[in-house]
């Protein structure tokens, strides 16, 4: 009788070696390590870094590959998965969106002469929460011009970078919290929940690139990860929440972001 666990690790043996050889291209290599190295469980949530063996100048640009499909490109050091504002906002690897077991990531380094750098890991990822039942499912609410005055003037609310009015829905399921906005846009965060408090922590990235570099998924009809929020760093927030009924009523304890405070404050009305 054929071993179903020696199938499965021969299994994923070949696909770390077909995306290793994929990765390396036909170029010469270089070394390339990152703050995955050396780990076989990954958190929900963590840093993941990328330290390339050659200067920053003679970098073209960073992939970062999960399972053969890049999830993130870099250009600029730092290089973190999710980070923005050249490192300022050091992003998180969070895995709520990957099925539980076994993922490959890759850490892809191409020079501006074509050569080519990988690093890369196999490492288990565990279940995502489900969230209480009371809150999961999709909610609803109008954001009004009152609550954009909330959003942070840190964030740009001076220069209009402010949730846009009108109605909104917020989804909550074992991925994370999803903002979906009138623009058929949105993003997804990172939450937990203890007790009637809700944490609320950083975006989670886990769409296929582009060529150009745009990074997404389309998600309850509207793109994912092109909202309007505050940092690929959260900031962590805090808030009550409460249901009665059909109403959910979210009230911030800590909130550093404005942004997000605008759009999640208030009482949302269960509609699925």
């Amino acid at each position: 009788m054929k071993n179903p666990a020696r199938i499965t690790a021969l299994v994923l043996l070949a696909a770390v070696v077909a995306i290793a050889s994929a990765l390396a291209g036909s170029g010469a290599s270089f070394g390339v390590t990152s703050s995955l190295d050396g780990k076989t469980v990954l958190p929900e949530r963590s840093r993941w870094v990328v330290h390339p063996g050659i200067p920053s100048s003679s970098i073209r640009e960073v992939d970062y590959v999960v399972d053969g499909k890049v999830r993130w490109v870099e250009h600029h050091a730092p290089y973190y998965f999710g980070g923005d504002h050249n490192g300022a906002s050091q992003g998180y690897l969070i895995t709520s969106w990957l099925s539980p077991g076994r993922h490959v990531f890759a850490s892809r380094v191409l020079s501006t002469d074509g050569k080519v750098g990988t690093d890369v890991v196999t490492a288990r990822v565990l279940s995502a929460p489900q969230p209480p039942t009371a809150l999961a499912g999709t909610w609803t609410r109008a954001v009004t011009k009152s609550d954009q005055a909330k959003s942070s003037a840190a964030f740009g609310a001076a220069d209009g970078k402010v949730p846009p009015a009108g109605v909104w829905r917020l989804v909550f399921d074992s991925f994370g919290a999803w903002e979906l906005d009138p623009l058929g846009t949105g993003l997804a965060t990172d939450y937990d929940v203890a007790g009637d408090v809700l944490h609320a922590y950083a975006p989670i990235y886990m769409g296929s690139c582009s060529a150009k570099g745009s990074c997404g998924v389309t998600r309850f009809g509207h793109r994912i990860g092109d909202g309007v929020d505050c940092t690929a760093a959260g900031p962590f927030g805090s808030y009550r929440w409460s249901v009665s009924g059909a109403q959910l009523t979210l009230t911030a304890i800590h909130e550093p972001c404005g942004q997000r405070q605008a759009i999640w404050e208030g009482t949302w009305t269960h509609v699925g």
